[in-house]
């Protein structure tokens, strides 16, 4: 896709259904990040975050491939050409590698109450440069602040991130814990690392998401190339880390935790596109970041984790620059202001 700046697209009036399906998006995203926080192993290989992030891709695969069926069946229908498939194919491919499988990398290194929000906020920053460079969109005084509070979010956050302990693997009963010693915080880096980038590539991702629900492109195309991306990609490379006796050796508790986090999964992405078609991407993102709160309480709750001052910090300048996107401003003039 050329990168000179198009017309921006029209954003349809939003309706109480795509507020709906907004919140839908953030409620079961939720639970499937909580799945794969269960999932998340500290004493484990790389070749196990990338089975993990490739099976759960295997419902939403599923789906699309009935779907898309059920399509080919209509007369009326119609497909989009290669030429503009090509580059959403790419950016399924960066969203499975550097999204999903650095997201599972974080939760691994520093648990799910600070990922979440790191990730969030690294979506917002790179979306808006990324959408301004592919799709031509405004960015706005408004979305600039926003971005600057986002950027001292992750500032907070990083500084009140913590080392998950490693849990040896007989040791199911114990829960990931804190440190406050320097070589803890050095562990730490590498989950906020990650956190980052995942953000960043499910940021420039979703420009791309956006682009094609509002165009050409159906939804379910859009299911099919984003988890066969992850299914037919990371899942191979996983054996490539994995032998066949641990593959054997997966029991039916994790079986089971991975097909709800890939059920959920599948269920978060077809509700936020379907939104995304009615909604102006700002308040989708508002929406959605609802479920920094509902991570957070999940992962205080469920997994013991601590959240620091700092963290605390964090999640509430991430909320707060979302909000700055997607509450309404009466003049027009300050909204159409653009950072040249």
């Amino acid at each position: 896709m050329s990168g000179s700046p198009s017309t921006p697209e029209s954003v349809p009036q939003e309706s109480v259904t795509a507020v709906l399906l907004g919140l839908a998006a953030a409620a079961t995203y939720s639970i499937a990040n909580m799945a794969l926080r269960q999932l998340a192993r500290p004493e484990a290989g790389i070749g196990w975050d990338m089975w993990v992030s490739g099976t759960k891709a295997l419902p939403t695969f599923i789906v699309a491939v009935v779907l898309i069926l059920r399509r080919s069946l209509d007369p009326r229908a119609s497909f989009a050409e290669w030429s503009f498939v090509r580059p959403i194919a790419i950016a399924a491919v960066f969203n499975q590698l550097g999204g999903n499988f650095a997201f599972q990398l974080s939760l691994k290194y520093i648990g799910l109450a600070v990922s979440v929000p790191i990730c969030f906020a690294s979506i917002i920053c790179s979306g808006a440069i990324v959408g301004r460079t592919v799709l031509g969109d405004k960015v706005t005084f408004r979305t600039a602040v926003s971005i600057a509070i986002m950027m001292t979010a992750i500032l907070f956050l990083s500084s009140g991130a913590k080392a998950r302990a490693v849990v040896a693997p007989n040791n199911t009963a114990a829960v990931a814990s804190v440190t406050e010693s320097p070589a803890a915080a050095l562990t730490a880096l590498p989950g906020v690392v990650t956190a980052v980038i995942s953000g960043l590539c499910y940021g420039v991702s979703g420009v791309y998401i956006r682009h094609a629900v509002r165009s050409r492109m159906p939804i379910a195309g859009t299911l099919f190339l984003f988890s066969a991306a992850g299914f037919l990609i990371l899942c191979p490379l996983s054996l490539t880390q994995l032998s066949f006796a641990q593959i054997v050796q997966i029991n039916s508790a994790e079986w089971f935790t991975i097909a709800i986090a890939g059920t959920f999964n599948a269920l978060g992405f077809f509700s936020i596109t379907a939104a995304m078609k009615q909604m102006n991407i700002s308040r989708a993102n508002v929406i959605n970041a609802s479920q920094n709160a509902m991570c957070a309480v999940g992962a205080v709750l469920l997994f013991g984790e601590a959240v620091t001052p700092a963290a605390l910090w964090g999640m509430l300048l991430t909320i707060a620059g979302l909000l700055l996107l997607g509450i309404p401003i009466k003049n027009r003039r300050l909204v159409q202001k653009q950072i040249t």
